[in-house]
């Protein structure tokens, strides 16, 4: 059986529940946001494509919108170490994951995000409101780990 893609996202501690994973590909130089709306996540071209790939997965997706909407990973800062991520693989498999960590990047510290481990997975998120600036200027990177699988 080959390897699957993610196709939702759990994470129970933000109460997201199947929140649909979706391609991010890179045009101009960066990853197209423009396919994040309130309820999607990323999957960043580039890195792992599936769980258990050679390279760690990263997930993103907004913490607000414009107009001030939550986004899928708002209260992604209030996750804590062990608190549980689940992803649904197209094949209808589920993956547990555990939160290690969570640390703020510069958005030019692309390469924070590649990890040989497929054993792992990335969330990102904007971070760190600058209100005169009117933009984010960190990016909140959360760490977890594979637990086990469930077929």
């Amino acid at each position: 059986m080959s390897p699957a893609p993610p196709l939702s996202l759990n994470i129970p501690a933000l109460n997201l529940r199947d929140a649909p994973v979706v391609p991010l590909p890179i045009i101009n130089g960066v990853w197209d946001e423009a396919r994040l709306g309130s309820h999607e996540v990323g999957l960043l071209q580039t890195t792992g494509r599936w769980p258990g790939d050679a390279l760690a997965m990263v997930l993103a997706a907004h913490v607000t919108l414009e107009g001030g909407i939550r986004g899928p990973f708002y209260g992604l800062a209030t996750l804590r170490s062990n608190a549980r991520v689940v992803v649904r693989t197209q094949d209808d498999r589920l993956w547990h994951y555990r939160v290690l960590g969570h640390r703020l990047l510069r958005p030019s510290d692309v390469k924070a995000i590649y990890h040989r481990n497929g054993r792992r997975l990335f969330l990102l998120t904007c971070a760190t409101w600058n209100q005169r600036r009117q933009a984010y200027v960190h990016r909140l990177l959360v760490e977890a780990t594979m637990d086990f699988e469930i077929a």
